[in-house]
C-alpha cells in the first residue's frame, strides 16, 4: 500500500496535470483554428475517435524526450489514459462531433474527468496499467503507465519556469499533429518525364543551390534528382542529373498546378534545401513532408512531349 506521503504527491502531480491538460486544450483550439485558416479548410465535419487521441498523445508523447525521467513518465502515463479510449471508449467519445475542434475539446476533457477520479483515491488506482497506442506524424508507439510511477516525479505547477516549457513541446507536437493530419487533404504530384543537366554545366552544389533559390519563389515544391553515369559509344562522357519536381497542392488541373498557397507553406516548412533554413519555426523539414509523412496521396503527372513542359503547369528550375 502507498504511504501518505506518495499518495499526497501523487495527487499533487495530478493536479499540475490537470492545469497543464487546461493550458494545452486551450493552446490547442488556437492551433486547429489557425490550421484550418492557413489551408483555406472548413472544420465542419467529425474525423473520428482516433483522431481525437492522435492530437493529445501526440502532444503527451513529445515531453519524452526533452524532459528525462520525468517526460518519460509523463508521457507513458498520460498516452496510456487517452490511448486508452481506443479499446475502452467513454461515452463522451462514443458518438459523432461536429467538428475537430470540439473533438479535441471533448477528449480533453474526458481525460480531466479520469484525472479527477484518480485524484479522488489514487490508491484505488495505485497499480493499475493505463496502456494505448500512440500515432504520431513520425511513427506509432505503445504507451504504458500506472498511477504508481507519479510517486516517482515532481510535475511543476504553473508559477515554475518547467511547466510554460513543457507547455510549448506539447503545443508544436500537437500543431506538428494538426497539420500532418489536415494535410491529408492535399495531394503530392510529381510531374514525368524529368529533366536532364547536364555535369558538365551542373556540379551537385549548383543543382542544390538551384534548388533553393526554386523554392524561395515555388515553395510549395520540392526537387529531387539522382545522377546518372552516361557515356557515349566514342567514349563521351554525358552524364547527368535526372530531376523531377514535386508539387503538394490541390492537384493539377489543364490551368494550375494547384500548390499549397504560400502562407501555409511559410508556416508550414523550416527549410528550403535539406537544412537551409528559412524559418526555424516550421513545422517540418521539406523533404520529410514530400517523403515521409504519412497518408498523403501521390501522384504522377505525365506529359507528352518537351513543350508541354514550359506549358505553364511545370516550373523549369534552370538557372
Amino acid at each position: 500500500m502507498p504511504t501518505d506521503e506518495q499518495i499526497l504527491k501523487v495527487k499533487n502531480n495530478i493536479k499540475n496535470m490537470i492545469d497543464f491538460n487546461n493550458y494545452l486544450n486551450t493552446q490547442g483550439n488556437t492551433k486547429i483554428l489557425n490550421a484550418y485558416m492557413l489551408l483555406s479548410l472548413t472544420d465542419n465535419r467529425d474525423l473520428g475517435l482516433q483522431i481525437g487521441l492522435n492530437l493529445l498523445c501526440g502532444s503527451f508523447w513529445a515531453l519524452g524526450g526533452p524532459f528525462g525521467a520525468l517526460g518519460s513518465i509523463v508521457a507513458n502515463f498520460l498516452c496510456g489514459v487517452v490511448g486508452s479510449y481506443e479499446t475502452s471508449t467513454p461515452p463522451s467519445l462514443n458518438a459523432e462531433i461536429s467538428s475537430l475542434l470540439t473533438r479535441f475539446q471533448k477528449t480533453s476533457e474526458q481525460l480531466n474527468m479520469d484525472l479527477e477520479i484518480i485524484y479522488g483515491d489514487p490508491s484505488q488506482y495505485w497499480d493499475k496499467t493505463y496502456s494505448g497506442n500512440v500515432i504520431t506524424p513520425f511513427g506509432n508507439y505503445v504507451a504504458t503507465g500506472t498511477v504508481s510511477q507519479l510517486a516517482d516525479i515532481d510535475f511543476p505547477s504553473q508559477e515554475d519556469s518547467m511547466f510554460m516549457d513543457m507547455i510549448y513541446t506539447a503545443q508544436f507536437a500537437l500543431d506538428q499533429t494538426v497539420w500532418a493530419q489536415l494535410l491529408q487533404n492535399f495531394v503530392i504530384t510529381q510531374y514525368q518525364p524529368g529533366s536532364e543537366y547536364p555535369c558538365s554545366q551542373y556540379s551537385e552544389s549548383k543543382m542544390e543551390s538551384n534548388a533553393d533559390l526554386f523554392y524561395r519563389k515555388n515553395p510549395s515544391y520540392w526537387n529531387n534528382w539522382t545522377y546518372v553515369n552516361y557515356v557515349t559509344k566514342k567514349g563521351v562522357d554525358e552524364s547527368y542529373y535526372l530531376e523531377y519536381q514535386n508539387n503538394i497542392g490541390t492537384g493539377v488541373t489543364a490551368f494550375s498546378d494547384g500548390h499549397l498557397n504560400d502562407s501555409a507553406c511559410a508556416y508550414l516548412f523550416i527549410d528550403t534545401f535539406d537544412n537551409v533554413i528559412i524559418n526555424p519555426d516550421g513545422l517540418f523539414h521539406r523533404s520529410f513532408v514530400f517523403n515521409n509523412l504519412p497518408n498523403i496521396d501521390h501522384k504522377i503527372k505525365y506529359y507528352n512531349n518537351v513543350q508541354s513542359l514550359t506549358n505553364g503547369l511545370f516550373k523549369c528550375s534552370i538557372v
